[in-house]
């Protein structure tokens, strides 16, 4: 097996232009890198990566289902790029297994929880990032983007661009639309610091709405800033919203995804079961009577 004499580091902005080339996200991109960068730290190796190094890295303990698929998806579509590149001779990654992953269940917060980190301390910013969580259902990296023109009053809709780059137009909360009026009108919501043009990224979304849990005193580690989301798709449910119309809120290519929030309403079950007509429970097994006869 021969390789042409490439580094990781060009390796990966070749893939990077690549990507960009295919119109993916920035924030997928930087999450394969991310993926990519780690197993190269780990193994000591990248491009001229066997397939058992790649199997001993997805299978190292402390890694959850969820994630070891994405690491698969990451390391299969890089060494598929090096391949058609002809930077590589073959293909590790086609003989890696497929991931079974458990179907997932939501994790919301409540409105109790939401409330308490509102009012746990949190800066202003991290409050509003805090509610486009719950009452848009946005992803850190959606939070994370939000500009003033993104916000169109008269029609009461904010754009946004979802998973994989989907651009979108939103019905706009009357909480958000109230937020709108206090926040910058032609720059973004939260912009990056430290010289960087544009936004801040979604980790640093993470990191402020984590603060504000910790400050709130909700321990839960299951609960996480993307349980905002799962709070607003599963009040949706809640309230006897339509599963389709759920689906374009949330801006999920597939109704399946969707559907797992249908599963959190305990009281849907509960009215569900009381459905059920009582009949009167008989105190005696009518065997004597039974006998008589």
């Amino acid at each position: 097996m021969t390789f042409q004499h490439i580094g990781s580091s060009e390796a990966l902005e070749l893939f990077r232009e690549y990507q960009l080339s295919q119109n993916l996200s920035p924030n997928t991109i930087r999450n394969r890198e991310s993926l990519l960068r780690s197993l190269e730290r780990h193994t000591g190796v990248l491009v001229d990566a066997d397939v058992f190094t790649l199997r001993r890295y997805m299978g190292r303990e402390g890694i959850a289902p969820a994630t070891r698929r994405t690491i698969r998806d990451a390391v299969g579509a890089f060494f598929t790029f090096l391949l058609d590149e002809e930077i590589r001779e073959d293909n590790p990654s086609t003989r890696l297994p497929v991931v079974k992953v458990p179907k997932g269940t939501p994790r919301p917060f409540t409105r109790a929880q939401v409330e308490a980190m509102l009012t746990s301390g949190a800066y202003w910013r991290t409050r509003v990032m805090i509610l486009l969580g719950y009452y848009q259902g946005f992803r850190v990296s959606q939070i994370a983007r939000v500009h003033g023109l993104d916000i169109d009053l008269f029609t009461m809709t904010i754009a946004t661009v979802g998973k994989g780059g989907k651009e979108g137009r939103l019905p706009l909360h009357p909480v958000i639309a109230e937020i709108s009026k206090l926040m910058p009108r032609d720059e973004y919501w939260f912009p990056a610091r430290g010289g960087r043009t544009g936004h801040i990224h979604g980790s640093s979304v993470t990191e402020r709405i984590t603060d504000a849990k910790r400050r709130a005193g909700i321990t839960d580690p299951r609960l996480t800033p993307h349980s905002l989301r799962h709070a607003f798709g599963s009040e949706l449910v809640e309230e006897n919203v339509d599963i389709r119309v759920v689906q374009e809120l949330m801006m999920h290519e597939s109704l399946s995804t969707t559907q797992i929030y249908t599963r959190v309403s305990e009281r849907r079950k509960t009215e569900a079961i009381n459905t059920r007509s009582s009949m009167p429970i008989p105190l005696h097994s009518g065997r004597n009577v039974a006998r008589a006869a």
